[in-house]
């Protein structure tokens, strides 16, 4: 209940009305988690963090070539005609492949847009970067890569169990009574988890099973604002600091994506780091000065690349 009072406040605050000075003079906006808490958010990241006031303003055109590989080897299209029945060696489709399958690719990107404006209003996800990450990760394709990496958000069997312990509301949704407290702990519960995730259907339309697809974005959302209280943690660790008063709104969500990507570990060495030349507050950018090795590096780009520019802000 306290979560979507805070998430009903921010989201009116997210459209610009001012509400925190309506709240009691006890409670101040380090009582609201700085993931959730959208203020201070610089202008340079204002086209990846604001919200669409409706879902059309997520809809996009990209021409996605691993998802129209699945489409063509999963039988949704029809590239029979093309040259090597419009699959590349890798599985991705070569160009008779996309141009045979690009209207349901515009489709399938965007089957989901509702759900993902959904999310920030339920969850407190952004949705820009939430779609930027599942067009990343699995660009809509929400099925099995590798035998590891699930759903819409390539979610692995470790990621979602260390969401939930973070996560009390995902936990809460995910759940089974069966598992008794051993759900954290248990890798087969959490593959269950994860196979209830994935939304490709055979003899559904465009392969999508949307009711599956809708709720695999709600879990998304959840899991990833799971990883979000887990780093602003380690910014309070790494600190000493409220996370809400070491870094702004857009800071805490690239570093969530950073720790999504590369880990834990990885994010917490780039605070400390961050931290000890800027003794205070943390921008993007000093983060950046301060990032080291392989995975943080991978990390970092991975953060970057989400949050590049994809949709026009503001919207016309």
């Amino acid at each position: 209940m306290t979560r979507l009072i805070l998430t009903a406040i921010v989201f009116i605050a997210s459209f610009g009305i001012s509400v925190f000075q309506s709240l009691p003079r006890n409670v101040s906006a380090q009582a609201i988690s700085a993931c959730l808490n959208r203020i201070h958010i610089p202008q340079e990241d204002l086209h990846w963090v604001y919200v669409p006031e409706t879902a059309k303003v997520l809809y996009s055109e990209d021409p996605l070539y691993f998802l129209a590989g699945q489409l063509i080897i999963n039988e949704v299209v029809d590239a029979s005609y093309c040259p090597a029945g419009g699959l590349m060696l890798n599985g991705y489709a070569n160009a008779c492949g996309m141009a045979a399958s690009l209207d349901t690719v515009i489709i399938v990107q965007n089957l989901v847009n509702e759900p993902i404006l959904q999310a920030f209003i339920d969850v407190g996800t952004p949705p820009v970067m939430l779609k930027q990450l599942i067009r990343y990760e699995s660009q809509f394709w929400p099925g099995i890569q590798d035998d590891i990496h699930y759903g819409y958000g390539h979610l692995t069997n470790i990621g979602i169990r260390n969401a939930m312990q973070w996560n009390p509301d995902l936990y809460a949704k995910v759940w089974p009574a069966r598992a008794g407290s051993e759900c954290v702990s248990n890798w087969l519960i959490a593959d269950d988890i994860l196979n209830s995730l994935v939304a490709t259907c055979p003899t559904c339309p465009y392969g999508v099973d949307v009711n599956v697809a809708n709720r695999s974005v709600d879990i998304l959302a959840e899991t990833l604002l799971g990883y979000c209280f887990q780093t602003a943690q380690r910014v309070y660790n790494a600190t000493g600091w409220h996370s809400s008063v070491a870094v702004d709104y857009a800071t805490i969500w690239k570093l969530t994506l950073m720790n999504y990507n590369a880990g834990t570990q990885c994010t917490y060495d780039t605070i400390v780091e961050t931290f000890e030349y800027t003794k205070g507050p943390m921008r993007w950018s000093d983060v950046i000065a301060n990032v080291s090795g392989e995975a943080c590096v991978r990390g970092l780009a991975y953060a970057n690349q989400i949050t590049t520019k994809a949709f026009n802000f503001p919207p016309p």
